[in-house]
């Protein structure tokens, strides 16, 4: 059974709402660009932008070291992880005014999911 898709389908239903939070918050505001100076606006922008900027890599090292035969309970660990840091991270930073141990905790499982997947990917690089 291939693990990765469980994990990429899951995030891609999250980041369609952290989306949907973005448009919902551009018509709310009439801000067709940038944030117009709106702190709730600014805020939903960059949970948006920080699930893109972390999520594709840490499903990118899943997908090489489930190419590479990597243990799937290893896989589903760092899927575990990933996809438990982001939902903390949105929902702290782009569903809620802040809740700052959710936005903590969110990317220390995120920073571990791709830890994990770069060491994983290095050992089976190297032949480890």
């Amino acid at each position: 059974m291939v693990v990765t898709p469980l994990y990429a389908s899951l995030l891609a239903i999250l980041y369609l709402a952290l989306t949907y939070g973005v448009i919902r918050n551009r018509y709310r505001f009439e801000v067709s660009l940038g944030d117009g100076g709106h702190a709730d606006l600014n805020r939903v922008i960059r949970g948006h932008g920080n699930f893109s900027e972390y999520a594709p890599m840490a499903l990118l090292l899943m997908a090489i070291a489930e190419a590479g035969n990597a243990d799937k309970t290893l896989i589903h660990a760092i899927g575990a992880m990933l996809l438990a840091g982001r939902i903390l991270h949105a929902y702290s930073f782009a569903l809620t005014a802040g809740n700052r141990q959710a936005r903590r905790w969110g990317m220390i499982l995120t920073l571990f999911a791709i830890v994990i997947g770069a060491g994983t990917c290095l050992t089976i690089g190297l032949g480890v």
